[in-house]
């Protein structure tokens, strides 16, 4: 079974530095054309189901605003 994981984003500590959208192996995140209430053009995590979760993006956020989660799965009974 293939892991997936979760992307949160806390838009209010993020300074759009754009280093996760730079460093992420997968192209996982994109720029929204939206600016946040600060004026920032805000990151968003765009491909998902793309990340493998080697929490680059989290590792080398100065703002620690990214945070990464292995999705909990349901065991298949089989």
């Amino acid at each position: 079974m293939k892991k997936s994981f979760e992307i949160e984003v806390q838009k209010d500590w993020c300074k759009a530095c754009y280093i996760c959208v730079k460093a992420c192996p997968k192209n996982v995140f994109d720029i929204s054309e939206i600016e946040s209430h600060r004026g920032f053009k805000e990151v968003i995590p765009a491909r998902i189901e793309e990340c493998i979760g080697c929490m680059m993006c989290e590792n080398l956020c100065p703002d620690f605003a990214i945070e990464v989660k292995e999705k909990e799965h349901a065991v298949e009974e089989g």
